[in-house]
Parts: C-alpha cells; sequence; structure tokens
C-alpha cells in the first residue's frame, strides 16, 4: 500500500470539490458533453498519487518548484531510518523526485529512490568510515537532496549530522581505578547518552552518561581546528571532564585531566569508532584474544598487572550466553616497596592460571559480560552463596577483534581495566612459533610497585629486532623508576642493551622474552593484521602484548608493569614529519602530593624551517576542586614545544625535549614552563613512543600522526550555550532509533 501525506485543511477542500462535481453531474444533464468528460479527467488526475487533487498542476503557469514536505531530523544515528517526502509545485508531468545524497557512496541509502507527490522514502543513515579526515566536532554531515523528474534543474536539499558511536578506556592510573565505555556523539557539541563502568579498589559498577539535553547536564565536548579538545561525561552525576585529540574521524587519544574530580585519577587511554556497531552481535567476539590490565589486587592489597590469552566460541545470543575456552591468567602484584627501588612478585604459577567462562551479546552500545570460572584473585569455585562471586568484567567492542575491558566484581576482588585484542591467525597453535615475532619492533610499558594510592612507579621503552628463530640480535630500551614520591627521586638508565636477550614462542600465543640481565616478560600475540594503538587503522599493523613476569629480589629494579609491541618499518624512521597527537601519562605520587600524577593531550606540527623542532598546544590537570558532581573544570592549557636529534647508532631512536607551559606535572595552574627530556622511539612515520630520561618524573606516552583536517575552527561554546543548543527532541529520536527509552542510575565512589 502506498503511504500517502495530508496537508492540514486540504483533504477536506478536495472532498468538498468532489461532492461538488458529483451534484453538478446530478442537476444538470444538459451540460455540454465535452466539458463534462473534461472536468471528469482533471478529478481522475487528481487520485492519481492516491490524494484527490495535486495544488498548482500547472494551470497558474508558475514555474516548477520542489519542497522537501517531510524533512530528516537534525541529527541521525550511523544505520538508523528515517521517512522522507518532498511535493513538486507546477509539475503537469507528476513524476515526482529522485533522492540523492553526498558525499557519494558513504550517504546512507533510500528505499525508494524516486517517489510521486507526497509519497515517503525510507531513507538509511550510513555506516561512517573509518580513517577520514578530522572535523571540527568530528561532524559527519549528509546533504540529502530530493531532485524533479521533470526538471532536473530544480532541487531541494536538507543537512543532518550523523551521529557516532565511540568506545573507550582509561587504563587504571594511580590506585588502581579505570573506566571502559561508549559515548555517542553527535558531530555537533552533544553527548546523546551511553554507558561506563568504573572500577577502584574500593568498589565500582556500571554508570550511565547522562546526555546534554537533560537538565543540569555537564556531558559536552568540542574538538577544534587543529583536532584537540575537550570531552566531559556526566556519569550518572559525577563529571568526568577528558583532553582528547584526534588522529582521524576513528581515533583519538584521551586522558582524564580534571583534578580527580572523575573516576580514573588522571589515567590516560584511547577512545574508537565503533565499527563493530550499530548491529553489534555476540558472533562477533569470536576467536583467540590476548588481553592486559592494570588496576589493584584486593586479595593482596597491592597495585598490580595482569595480562593473558582465551579463545570465544562467537555462539552469544540475546537469549543464551557464549563459551570462553583456553584462558590463562597471570598476576603480578607491588610488594610493599620491599627496599630499595621499585620491586613487586609474581603470584600466579609460571603456566598461568587457567580459567573458562561465559560471556553475554553485547546490547546496542556494544556492551556485553565476561564471567570467568576463576582468575588471580578468585581462585574458584565460584558461583551463587556461599560460594565467592565469579570475577567478572563489562567488554565494549570497538572491532570484533579489539575489547575494552572493566572488572564488575571488584570488592573484594581484582579492581583493573584494559584491553583484549584478537590474535587473528595466531590463535592457531601450529602457527605459534618464534616465526611468529620477527623482525624490528618498538616497545613502551609502565607499572606501579607498592601501596593502593599509586607509590612506586616505572616506565619503560625502546626498541629491538628478532632473527625469527628465538633471538634478539639488537636494540635499546631506557627505564625510569620514582621510588617512594620525593620528587627528584626517580633513577633513570638509558641506552640498555637488548642484543643477546631470547625468546620462546611454541604451540601458543602466550610466550617469554628474556633479557641479558634476567628480566622476564610474558608475550601475548595479536593479529599481524591488527593495528593495537589505532584499530580502525589497516597500517602498522601487528605485535605484540606484554607483562612483566618476574619475581624479584628486594632490591631488583623490576615490577609489574604492562605493555606493548609494535613494528618498526624496515628502514627505521628518520625524523618526525607533519603534524602528531600527542598523549603523556605520569602516575607517581612526586613530592607526596597526589596532584601531579595525571594525563596530558596534546597536538603539535614538525617546524619545515627547522626540522628538529616542533610546536602546537597541551592541555593537562586543570584547576578544578575534587568535588563530586562539579561540572566541567578547566584544563591547564598552554603551549607545547620541543626538539628532537636521530641517533645514528640506533635508527628509529631519537633524543629530545618537551617544554610546556605550564610544567607538566606540576605547574596546574601556573605560568613558568618547564622542560623535560624525553627519548622517542619511532615505529614508522605514524606511530611512536615516549619515555622521560631526566630525573624528575617516570613520563611516559605516544606519538600518533594526525591525518587530513578540514573544516573551519570549532567555537568553544560556554555551558548554557552547551546544554540550550540540543534540539529538545533529540534524546527521544535517538532513543527510538536504539528501540530502548532512556534512563539514568546513580553510583557513588569515593
Amino acid at each position: 500500500m502506498r503511504t500517502t501525506l495530508k496537508l492540514s485543511g486540504y483533504e477536506q477542500n478536495a472532498q468538498d470539490l468532489q461532492r461538488q462535481f458529483q451534484a453538478r453531474c446530478a442537476m444538470n444533464r444538459k451540460i455540454f458533453f465535452s466539458a463534462l468528460i473534461s472536468v471528469a479527467l482533471a478529478a481522475l488526475s487528481a487520485c492519481g498519487n492516491g490524494i484527490d487533487k495535486l495544488p498548482g498542476s500547472g494551470s497558474s503557469g508558475g514555474a516548477l518548484t520542489v519542497q522537501i514536505v517531510q524533512a530528516p531530523p537534525q541529527v541521525l544515528l550511523v544505520g538508523a531510518t528515517a521517512g522522507l517526502a518532498a511535493n513538486v509545485s507546477n509539475d503537469t508531468a507528476n513524476a515526482g523526485v529522485t533522492w540523492s545524497c553526498t558525499p557519494a557512496n558513504a550517504c546512507g541509502s533510500f528505499s525508494p529512490t524516486t517517489t510521486g507527490y507526497q509519497i515517503t522514502t525510507q531513507y538509511t543513515a550510513p555506516i561512517v568510515p573509518a580513517n577520514g579526515p578530522i572535523t571540527p566536532n568530528l561532524s559527519y554531515p549528509v546533504t540529502i537532496t530530493a531532485t524533479s523528474v521533470t526538471d532536473s534543474s530544480q532541487s531541494a536539499s536538507a543537512t543532518i549530522s550523523i551521529a557516532q558511536q565511540y568506545a573507550f578506556v582509561l587504563g587504571a592510573g594511580n590506585g588502581g581505578w579505570g573506566v571502559a565505555g561508549s559515548v555517542t556523539l553527535d558531530g555537533l557539541g552533544n553527548v546523546l547518552g551511553g554507558e561506563a563502568d568504573w572500577e577502584t579498589n574500593g568498589g565500582g559498577g556500571q554508570l550511565v552518561v547522562i546526555p546534554t539535553s537533560a537538565a543540569g547536564s555537564a556531558s559536552f565536548y568540542t574538538l577544534d581546528a587543529t583536532g584537540h579538545g575537550t570531552l566531559s561525561l556526566d556519569l550518572s552525576g559525577d563529571v568526568e571532564t577528558h583532553g582528547i585529540t584526534a588522529t582521524s574521524n576513528s581515533h583519538l587519544v584521551i586522558a582524564e585531566e580534571d583534578q580527580f574530580n572523575g573516576y580514573t585519577i588522571g589515567a590516560p587511554g584511547s577512545m574508537d569508532l565503533q565499527t563493530a556497531g550499530p548491529a553489534f552481535a555476540g558472533s562477533q567476539v569470536s576467536g583467540g584474544y590476548s588481553f592486559t590490565l592494570s588496576g589493584y589486587s584486593h586479595a593482596a592489597g597491592e597495585n598490580a598487572s595482569w595480562g593473558g590469552i582465551f579463545s570465544a566460541d562467537g555462539t552469544a545470543t540475546a537469549t543464551n550466553a557464549g563459551n570462553i575456552t583456553g584462558g590463562i591468567f597471570d598476576e603480578n602484584v607491588g610488594n610493599d616497596g620491599g627496599g630499595n627501588g621499585y620491586n613487586s612478585e609474581v603470584t600466579s604459577p609460571a603456566a598461568g592460571l587457567p580459567f573458562t567462562g561465559t560471556y553475554t551479546a553485547p546490547d546496542t552500545n556494544g556492551r556485553g559480560t565476561i564471567t570467568l570460572s576463576s582468575s588471580p584473585d578468585t581462585l574458584g569455585p565460584c558461583g551463587a552463596a556461599p560460594l565467592p562471586a565469579c570475577t567478572q568484567y563489562a567488554y565494549y567492542l570497538v572491532t570484533p577483534e579489539v575489547l575494552r575491558l572493566a572488572v564488575l566484581t571488584n570488592t573484594g576482588n581484582a579492581g583493573n581495566a584494559g584491553s583484549a585484542f584478537g590474535q587473528g591467525s595466531l590463535a592457531t597453535a601450529a602457527n605459534d612459533a618464534t616465526s611468529a615475532l620477527s623482525g624490528s619492533f618498538i616497545f613502551s610499558y609502565f607499572g606501579f610497585g607498592d601501596n593502593n594510592n599509586g607509590g612506586d612507579s616505572s616506565a619503560g621503552a625502546g626498541q629491538f629486532t628478532t632473527d625469527a628463530n628465538g633471538n634478539v640480535t639488537g636494540g635499546i630500551m631506557d627505564f625510569n623508576i620514582e621510588d617512594g614520591g620525593a620528587p627528584t627521586a626517580t633513577i633513570v638508565t638509558t641506552d640498555i642493551p637488548l642484543a643477546g636477550s631470547t625468546y620462546t614462542i611454541s604451540g601458543s600465543a602466550r610466550g617469554t622474552l628474556t633479557t641479558p640481565s634476567g628480566q622476564i616478560y610474558n608475550v601475548y600475540l595479536t593479529d599481524p593484521n591488527l593495528n593495537l594503538l589505532d584499530p580502525n587503522n589497516p597500517n602498522g599493523t601487528g605485535g605484540a602484548l606484554l607483562f612483566e613476569a618476574n619475581n624479584t629480589s628486594p632490591t631488583t629494579t623490576y615490577g609489574n608493569a604492562i605493555g606493548l609491541a609494535i613494528p618498526q618499518s624496515v628502514p627505521a624512521p628518520t625524523a618526525l614529519t607533519g603534524s602528531y597527537a600527542i598523549l603523556l601519562s605520569q602516575q607517581s605520587n612526586l613530592g607526596g602530593c597526589c596532584d601531579n600524577d595525571g594525563g596530558l593531550t596534546g597536538d603539535f606540527t614538525v617546524s619545515s624551517a627547522a626540522p628538529d623542532t616542533f610546536s602546537g598546544e597541551a592541555d593537562f590537570q586543570s584547576t578544578g576542586t575534587n568535588n563530586a558532581g562539579q561540572c566541567c573544570s578547566t584544563l591547564t592549557t598552554g603551549p607545547l614545544t620541543g626538539t628532537f636529534t636521530a641517533d645514528s647508532t640506533n635508527p628509529g631512536h631519537f633524543t629530545g625535549t618537551i617544554t610546556t607551559t605550564p610544567a607538566f606535572p606540576f605547574g596546574i595552574g601556573g605560568t613558568t614552563p618547564g622542560t623535560e627530556d624525553v627519548d622517542f622511539f619511532l615505529a614508522n612515520g605514524s606511530q611512536g613512543f615516549i619515555i622521560e630520561t631526566d630525573t624528575v618524573a617516570p613520563t611516559f606516552g605516544a606519538v600518533e600522526a594526525q591525518g587530513t583536517i578540514t573544516g573551519g575552527s570549532a567555537a568553544v561554546r560556554r555551558r548554557a550555550q552547551q546544554q540550550s543548543s540540543h534540539p529538545k527532541n533529540l534524546l527521544q529520536t535517538i532513543d527510538k532509533q536504539r528501540g530502548r527509552t532512556s534512563g539514568q542510575s546513580g553510583s557513588e565512589h569515593e
């Protein structure tokens, strides 16, 4: 059946005309027969599209014009649908319109593509392509056009913004706090909703991302013309403000920067377009995965790190759980300092702790749960009371091979957060051999030592080359540790040789790497076709996750660090060029003041006039206070400059400096610049790691090249404008698109 639209008053007028025509026919049989036929034909013509009369069929002599009479909403979620209709006035052929849109091949679809007068077409919003240009506020506008079939020079258009879903993870920072979640952004600076899960050493829970349109909400975001901006999330009433910098439309670096007003105490992380959606499904969670986590062990009463592997069978549905098999869990916890230096103790056996489990299908935000039979803090058996609760994680899908994780059963259990990455072909045991880790790599890692408020921390970075036969043939690493919180008490060792290290991989994606000094890492292989820093980017793929696995003496400067290694190009990069996003993290209680630890985000461009220098801007911890519910802290923002010099002996390695105003991490609210010595290790022209090499702080981080930036500057709107700029019915529209109703739930945290 055709769908027709009825305009106010028009239908009644058409019926009146029809009755008048019938009355005339009955009363005056003597009307000239040809005139009667003409009137009858006119009436029949008006019925041709399911209505009684077309306004302006040409008899008025007016120009043909097109109007969209049922317009799309201002914002439409990816994959959602909306009915559209158009009117062509003075179209004597009554031919209707043809629907089209831009950008071509990535703007959605119409069914049908040609419609008659006010007949609706069903428009489906596009799935936004990943790795697109950076635009202000991550906008993805689509222009919809209705063009007259009779006269193609006549058309009418409407522009909509496509809302997109992003998954984010903020690894557990100082004291074992972490968050994973999903947020929907409308491309206009408004947050449409989402959900998140947080964990800490004292509890946690599931949170609702309160949309910008809700009264009193503190959710909003901005992204300027350099790709740098702010994301403020109102998480069930508690506000967490972040610095963000985009490298494309599908990847951003992120750090909490609100003076610990939020949940993660300044943790850094990643924010990525959820290309697994919007049709999230349990079948997407399938195959082998490698994972690492950081946080706090309640059983040991210490900060800790975890790593391991597992397989999922892809069978989860809305009514039935899928299965987790072949799991191995490793744990490494701090040991109260234990003496001079930074150290830890491995609590899981060398072979790891086996586990199985189940998982649920994801919801409309890509969120599902994973339940384990055992974990290092809950060895099992577990289940219903009086048994201890089984360890459970929330996961958020980025792609089918990338899951962002946050533990749910964290009271009296392990409080941790992190990521799981697909193993691809390396999930097959026959492919797991020393040859699977072949070539050159750069790596970065960080970890904590003793207590539940950060305490000792460490950072490391470097590069190495393997021969595919279990030997490391070359490489160096830098190591920076902090012991006890004194401002100058970091211990730095640079250019540690790695030649002579060995590694073993056999029959499993979990192997080991041992350095000449005896430092041991578990190595968890990942898909050779997966970019670990930017999951939607098809370039720079491959690598492994790292887990420090030493059980050391009190005087050995090894710890409980986790990290990752990514392939280095051959030949190695000789310089940084272009524009980059930068992410730094410093997680020690330097000076005994927890205000100095946290994250930094920014962007910079390498100078063409002075190629070994760069400049840009960055922000870090704000001047806000640590009060739950306070809205929208002001970030500490200022210029960023730096230098870099290539190491001729170790291609891909650079020494340099980074200067921020005010000084990171000590200059919150100040104006005095500060410079830190750093080393850069570049994988390729697009990605690299940073480590501080002076005795100020064990800062670590990454640089990632920015892609094309388009559009003008995105204005930073005042809070009142942020709240009122949202269309009043937009939340209802998005909820209908998702097939759910909005709601909020509260959660307490310390």
